[in-house]
């Protein structure tokens, strides 16, 4: 069987470190320790900290990007 490749991001409610497998990024994940629900992403706001303003101009369109994306998944979801 084979191992799934698997990232760390902290539980924004509990602050517990998980492992979240990379077939989940983007999707709607729950905490198994607290019950919190929250997008997986590759980048943990809470540790992630830009080196220069180049990284600074990276970490804001990724987040320009995700709000986009949960906007349009939403007006999906109200569609059907």
């Amino acid at each position: 069987m084979a191992q799934s490749i698997r990232f760390l991001r902290s539980c924004p409610s509990c602050h517990k470190s998980l492992q979240i497998s990379i077939e989940h990024l983007g999707k709607d994940v729950v905490c198994h320790l607290c019950g919190a629900h929250f997008r997986a992403s590759a980048v943990d706001a809470s540790v992630a900290k830009p080196v220069d303003e180049f990284d600074l101009r990276v970490a804001r369109l990724i987040q320009a990007a995700d709000r986009q994306l949960e906007h349009y998944s939403g007006v999906a979801a109200s569609r059907d």
